[in-house]
């Protein structure tokens, strides 16, 4: 009898140990479990993922608002900027590009026209390409001095029209104007841009005489590529 007791208290012990074993290994399995559970960790990650996407937004944003301010702040300066270039002419019946031009010596109305589309070049262009036209030394010499006397003329003619200019403005300004004075001045006025057109087109008449037709012909060309 006492056997018999004695080996069922040993059993209810085993059965008692291997019960707390088993009960240990399913919290520990559950512990696992809820760290390693992947909806947990997809949540998790999602929302870190949204946290750096909000980061970035707010960087860029950031960004977007300094160069929108830079720029804001560059259109002043350029308007500014093209304030400053304008210039007035001390003549206000002219522009200051064509009182400038008139001063230079330069060309603002094309009065080379009827000779330059008629084949017949200004000195200026056949000398800017002597290389390629394969001018001749005696050629260069010639239309180099057509050049510089078209020049010198323009040179002239210009301070000439700009006080004439200044006249007629005067006569009007201060109201002394009449028929005599006007006529006087108006066709002296015409009178310097015929003289300088004169000029400009016996420039490029004299030229073409300097030049074969192939070279004009090349000229053309090489003007039109």
């Amino acid at each position: 009898m006492l056997k018999k007791i004695l080996l069922l208290a040993i059993m209810i012990c085993m059965i008692s140990r291997a019960n707390a074993q088993t009960d240990s290994t399913l919290v520990k399995k559950d512990t696992v479990a809820k760290v390693t559970n992947p909806v947990v960790v997809l949540k998790n990650t999602i929302a870190s993922k949204d946290t750096l996407t909000k980061k970035a937004i707010i960087k860029i944003d950031s960004t977007v608002a300094k160069k929108d301010t830079t720029t804001k702040a560059a259109i002043p300066a350029a308007v500014n900027a093209d304030k400053v270039i304008e210039k007035k002419s001390p003549v206000k019946t002219l522009t200051y590009k064509q009182y400038d031009a008139l001063m230079k010596g330069e060309d603002l109305y094309a009065m080379a026209l009827p000779a330059t589309l008629n084949h017949y070049p200004m000195p200026d262009d056949v000398i800017k390409y002597k290389k390629q036209l394969d001018l001749s030394p005696e050629q260069v010499s010639k239309i180099t001095g057509i050049a510089k006397e078209l020049h010198r003329k323009r040179l002239e003619m210009g301070p000439i029209i700009i006080k004439n200019e200044k006249m007629l403005d005067s006569l009007f300004h201060k109201h002394i104007i009449d028929d005599g004075t006007l006529i006087f001045y108006a066709n002296r006025y015409g009178l310097y841009q015929g003289e300088l057109r004169n000029a400009i087109l016996q420039a490029c008449y004299a030229t073409e005489k300097l030049l074969a037709p192939a070279q004009v012909k090349k000229l053309e060309a090489i003007e039109n590529h």
